[in-house]
């Protein structure tokens, strides 16, 4: 009987499996959101080009990515995570799906996922100011706020546009602003403070002389400038 059941439950998980390989190896034959995209809008138009190319080429980062950001405008959540894991499946390195599935999964309250997308952005693209401004309200969520201070301090290094609220509306979610702030100064005002000499031995080349204006005078074109001379060695005139 133990054997039965068993083979029976080896039977099932293999046909589950099968299954899901199945799906999983043509997924955009019958996507569950194809239904829903049934006008004649910009965006269905987007979608379905998007599904035709990946039907012929699966394996592109930058498609997924690119079908997931116009699924999650639409309204369908679960469906742009899964576009972004594929895209960084298909990449490692791919860091827009990685940043795109931080925020996915943010929305979500997937906070563990998302701090370990965001993370894999910056490891993948040091300096990425977004995903550094992510981290920073992530520590500041979870009470550490020396960490997202330092995060804060980071993204706003790389990018100071991050400091307008309506560039980055999440701005306002945060209490250490001004903080990151005081940490930055020191380093921007020596940054800023610093007037470099050029060495002695240089010379700057010579800039070319402006071509004369076209308005000028015939005599100014063809006239030659008298020269310079020193007074203390000019000779006498003949008496």
């Amino acid at each position: 009987m133990r054997r039965i059941l068993a083979a029976t439950a080896a039977a099932l998980v293999l046909s589950g499996c099968a299954a899901l390989h199945h799906r999983d190896k043509n997924p955009y034959e019958n996507p569950f959101y194809a239904k829903y995209f049934t006008t004649q809008s910009a965006s269905d138009q987007r979608v379905r080009t998007l599904v035709d190319a990946l039907r012929a080429d699966p394996n592109s980062s930058a498609l997924h990515n690119d079908l997931g950001q116009v699924l999650l405008q639409r309204g369908f959540a679960r469906d742009a995570e899964r576009e972004f894991e594929r895209a960084v499946d298909a990449d490692r390195h791919y860091y827009p799906a990685w940043y795109n599935l931080g925020l996915v999964r943010a929305s979500q309250e997937d906070y563990s996922g998302a701090y370990r997308a965001f993370r894999a952005t910056i490891h993948y693209k040091p300096g990425h100011a977004p995903a550094l401004f992510q981290m920073g309200l992530m520590e500041e969520k979870r009470g550490n706020a020396q960490e997202a201070i330092d995060y804060y301090a980071k993204a706003f290094a790389h990018n100071r546009t991050l400091l307008d609220v309506h560039v980055n509306p999440r701005l306002l979610d945060s209490k250490l602003i001004h903080l990151a702030l005081v940490k930055m100064y020191p380093l921007e005002h020596d940054r800023l403070s610093m007037q470099f000499h050029p060495s002695s031995s240089y010379m700057p080349p010579a800039m070319p002389q402006d071509a004369p204006s076209p308005q000028a005078a015939p005599q100014d074109i063809l006239t030659p400038a008298p020269p310079v001379t020193d007074p203390s060695q000019q000779r006498p005139a003949p008496i």
